[in-house]
């Protein structure tokens, strides 16, 4: 019988999951080893695999004595484990002492071993023998491809990946038109009066509104936006409904364009296994949201990029850089990489140091506006991905 082993590490799960997903087979057991009672945090892999929880055995640590002391590690181990079973064990996980201990009493067992390097993609299967000049390590490429609800549901989160849209409601060619007219600097004062004063005035709303509401303030005594057509037409934007604009029309306007914008160009020049945008995540039992602006997988590499039109001062991008590195640290994993894109220009660098310290890449605008420099942004993402033909 063969039983598919994993030392249990809840700050970084991906690693057990892809093993399951490489090796696993019907009729297989599974087993993980962990330094504290964690049943509950196990349980996305049953969800995932679609066992049922009985099929998944713990051997869990309980004294506190157990998690620390050698002896006391190898003594657990071997009076729960069976000569009549096949051990596969997956030393990626756990602390650097715990894995010496599972090592040493799994090979008594017989075991096969094996780690997996998420951030190469790789598995490396070797034989812990004598001899060192065999070359028996055998090095196998991670076929499996993790789709975004997979990621968020093993991390231990909520999300509406599947319950909402979460594709562009207009074309890319709109978005590039947009895109390039603040590129190129074409927008007039009053039109970037309009687009201020709609995300003050009309950004949330849940009714569609007339231009004619728009221009003259409306109801609710809401500040007058009389630039609003020269807006719709140095965008070149045409509405669904003459002379209205829909609540998503509004978001469209005032921001969601450019996330648009980088939806379309990551998917182009990136080519992600899947994308999204405005995907909301939480964890269970927390009413706060958060919202990803555009996030995409790529090998099993979570990419979260935060879509910023203008940043108007540092405390605001100081906000936007800490919600990154929490989201990072706090519910995404170290397997995930945050980027900002903005339309602001960083003419000294100094943002981007800023972001940088922090684990994050920052995009202003003279890079989104260089095809060579965005152009090398994206092939960056492709190597962080390590995705293998």
């Amino acid at each position: 019988m063969k039983t598919l082993v994993n030392i249990f590490d809840p700050a970084e799960p991906l690693a057990a999951y892809l093993f399951l997903k490489e090796y696993y087979e019907e009729g297989n057991r599974i087993l993980f080893v962990s330094a504290h009672d964690q049943r509950t945090s196990v349980a996305p892999y049953a969800a995932l695999l679609r066992l049922p929880d009985a099929d998944i055995r713990t051997i869990t640590f309980k004294r506190s004595a157990e998690t620390y002391i050698y002896e006391h590690i190898c003594r657990r181990l071997s009076g729960a484990l069976s000569r009549n079973e096949d051990y596969w064990v997956n030393l990626a996980g756990g602390t650097r002492y715990t894995v010496l201990a599972v090592q040493r009493v799994f090979a008594r067992f017989g075991a096969r071993f094996f780690y997996v390097q998420t951030r190469e993609n790789l598995v490396v299967s070797s034989v812990f023998d004598d001899s060192i000049y065999d070359n028996d390590d055998v090095v196998t490429p991670i076929r499996y491809r993790m789709t975004l609800a997979e990621y968020f549901t093993l991390h231990g989160l909520r999300h509406d990946i599947n319950g909402r849209n979460h594709k562009p409601r207009r074309t890319e060619a709109e978005a590039q038109r947009i895109f390039d007219c603040f590129r190129r600097r074409n927008l007039s004062e009053e039109a970037f009066e309009a687009i201020n004063l709609l995300r003050l005035n009309y950004r949330g709303m849940r009714r569609p509104v007339t231009l004619d509401e728009i221009h003259g303030g409306g109801r609710g005594r809401r500040q007058a936006i009389t630039g609003v057509r020269t807006l719709l037409h140095q965008f070149g934007f045409v509405s669904q409904k003459p002379d209205m604009l829909l609540p998503e029309e509004v978001d469209y306007l005032t921001g969601g364009w450019f996330e648009e914008y980088v939806f379309y160009l990551i998917l182009r020049q990136v080519r992600p296994q899947q994308i999204a945008l405005s995907v909301r995540i939480a964890r269970p039992g927390t009413e706060h949201n958060n919202e990803l602006d555009v996030v995409f997988i790529k090998a099993n590499t979570l990419f979260v990029v935060e879509c910023k039109t203008g940043i108007q001062t540092d405390h605001i991008f100081n906000e936007v850089v800490y919600k990154c590195t929490a989201l990072n640290e706090m519910l995404l994993g170290p397997s995930s990489h945050s980027y900002i894109f903005t339309l602001k220009n960083d003419r000294d660098g100094r943002l981007s140091r800023v972001a940088s310290s922090m684990g994050i890449t920052l995009c202003d605008k003279g890079v989104l506006a260089d095809k060579n420099r965005i152009a090398s942004v994206c092939h960056r993402m492709v190597q962080i991905s390590n995705e293998r033909d």
